[in-house]
């Protein structure tokens, strides 16, 4: 009922907001599954960037641009509600927080470089994988397999 609905939530609003951070968290969800299944059984620094770019090309391929658009559509909308932003922002923690622990745990085993804080590291993964989302609605788009390549070069020289 009616009043019943209102009393889990403040407003409609605040029920289209939880609809949003429900899909948002499935994302985040379905990240960390992947990236810790793939990432937690490397052995060695060769095999660590092997396997990152097989993860970036996942990633960053044009069958996902529709999930790249439904996360900048949600971001979008905590601009204009601290209540979703806030909610948003204990999702996406979740998710930094799961990357940077793989990050912090390379850099114990010698396979990723030391003196980058691992949750910068966490970051800038996600910023390069969800930026793809500007070339989806470009005209004329880079091709995945250089944007996979220079991701590459970027990763293996810094990291």
């Amino acid at each position: 009922s009616k009043g019943s609905m209102y009393h889990h939530f403040e407003d409609f609003t605040d029920v289209i907001e939880s609809a949003e951070v429900f899909r948002f968290a499935r994302f985040v969800d379905e990240d960390i599954r992947a990236i810790v299944a793939v990432m937690r059984t490397i052995s060695s620094r060769e095999e660590m960037f092997e396997r990152f770019g097989r993860i970036t090309e996942v990633a960053s391929a044009p069958v996902r641009s529709a999930s790249r658009a439904d996360r900048a559509r949600i971001i979008g909308l905590a601009s204009r509600s601290p209540r979703l932003a806030r909610a948003l922002a204990a999702e996406q923690d979740r998710l930094t927080d799961a990357l940077a622990d793989i990050a912090r745990e390379f850099q114990e085993r010698g396979f990723l470089k030391g003196g980058i804080d691992p949750r910068t590291i966490a970051v800038f993964v996600q910023a390069y994988s969800f930026g793809r989302a500007v070339d989806d609605i470009a005209a004329h788009k880079v091709s995945p397999d250089e944007w996979n390549e220079m991701i590459s070069r970027i990763v293996t020289t810094i990291l």
